[in-house]
């Protein structure tokens, strides 16, 4: 029970973990790029000799700025403030206002002509509705997880470590080793005092590790991790070399075998598959879509969904809106009972989808995290009013549009020196 519950707890941990650095690199991210952008911005205007008046700081200081309380300039406020940081707000609102007068100039009032328009209109002129079957890779089979397993025992073998990881240099690590082996010093207090990483508050106790888990952290093809999983209770590793620094491993608990009747096993080897292993079930699920189709051949849709036990789905109405380009039909399911919207940047959807006649079947389709086959069911013209504010919408869409061209241009190598991927996971998220 106590293994079963350290290896819930390490798998929990690591479920919460790559969900917060994907929102965190998702928010980091997004941040930098608007920097960039908003830095270019202002180089473009100091080269081009743009100004913005005093007066104009001045009001918007006064109307915005960090002394208005309730719409209203407070004197008293504006006297406490030092020299420095006035300044400071005043530089600060400059750049804002010239960023915005640069980004009027470049994406408002944008002309484009009656064709560009035409063609828009072309493209969300005819909406159609499919039924649909969804086979999700959640429901993979845990006889097919249990068959990968037993083919790579090795990568699921288990073991309950400490880790002490030093990055300033081998030197360093080999006289802490050399500490722990004369014992003058506590694994724990060592870990606690020198460890860069995330286990070192708590004394270096790293849980249970999986082989595949420790694997990744090594940069060698053939990782010196035969001689960690055969350590004994109680005693060390040598001083390794790995990804981030210099490694000394503490046994704390012997190496176990995978046990793939175990569930808590299948799901650890269900997370691997998933996230290492796609194809194979992208590959598992295609083969089973492409049964589905043949079905259709001789028993129709309907037969084919109900010989198989699959539920039949339906889309609302939308157009060939590839890439979302046009927000007012997004690709969705009927009461969104099942989530379509990796369709929207598919391609090879909108292919299939828009070549088939009405009644008949698609290819499979493979989506991010599902297959679908669709057939389409209706065919019909947009409502009036839709119709009527496509104008308006090409308007926003082009000035979308250019304003995501300008930082893709500003963002390739000859521009910019990208280290963005480096530096987050060093300083920001770092993944020891």
């Amino acid at each position: 029970d106590g293994i079963r519950d350290a290896q819930e707890s390490r798998g929990l941990e690591m479920c919460i973990r790559d969900s917060l650095e994907v929102q965190a690199y998702q928010v980091w991210r997004t941040a930098f790029d608007q920097t960039v952008a908003h830095t270019a911005l202002l180089l473009m205007a100091e080269s081009s000799g743009a100004w913005v008046s005093q007066d104009r700081v001045d009001k918007a200081l006064i109307e915005s700025g960090p002394w208005t309380v309730g719409g209203v300039f407070n004197e008293d406020r504006y006297r406490l403030t030092s020299n420095a940081e006035k300044y400071a707000y005043r530089k600060l609102f400059q750049e804002r206002l010239f960023d915005e007068q640069l980004q009027r100039d470049l994406f408002l009032n944008i002309r484009y002509s009656a064709k560009e328009l035409d063609f828009i209109k072309a493209m969300i002129g005819e909406q159609r509705k499919f039924s649909f079957i969804s086979l999700p890779f959640a429901s993979y089979p845990d006889a097919e997880l249990k068959v990968y397993g037993e083919s790579n025992k090795d990568k699921f073998r288990r073991i309950k470590l400490s880790q002490i990881l030093i990055k300033s240099s081998e030197n360093e690590a080999r006289e802490i080793r050399r500490k722990l082996e004369d014992r003058t010093a506590s694994f724990e207090e060592l870990a606690r005092s020198h460890s860069k990483d995330a286990y070192a508050e708590k004394g270096g106790d790293a849980g249970w590790r999986y082989y595949y888990d420790l694997e990744a952290d090594f940069e060698a093809k053939e990782p010196p991790l035969e001689g960690v999983l055969a350590l004994e209770e109680g005693s060390l590793s040598p001083v390794l070399k790995n990804r981030f620094g210099w490694v000394i491993y503490r046994c704390d608990s012997p190496a176990l075998q995978p046990d793939f009747s175990d569930p808590e096993t299948l799901r650890v080897v269900r997370g691997y598959v998933m996230r290492y292993e796609k194809g194979r079930v992208e590959d598992y699920f295609l083969k089973k879509a492409e049964a589905f189709v043949d079905r259709t051949r001789d028993l129709g849709f309907l037969g084919a969904s109900l010989s198989q036990n699959l539920e039949i789905h339906e889309t609302e109405y939308f157009p060939l809106n590839y890439q979302r380009f046009y927000f007012l039909t997004p690709v969705r399911a009927k009461g969104e009972a099942i989530n379509l919207s990796a369709a929207e940047t598919n391609e090879e959807f909108f292919l299939k989808a828009f070549a088939l006649a009405p009644g008949s079947v698609s290819p499979p389709v493979l989506l991010e995290d599902q297959v679908v086959v669709l057939r389409l069911d209706e065919v019909r013209r947009p409502p009036q009013e839709e119709l009527a504010l496509t104008e308006r919408f090409y308007a926003y869409f082009a000035q979308q549009a250019l304003q995501s061209d300008l930082q893709e241009i500003l963002l390739k190598p000859e521009y910019i020196k990208d280290d963005f991927d480096q530096v987050f996971y060093t300083y920001i998220f770092s993944r020891q």
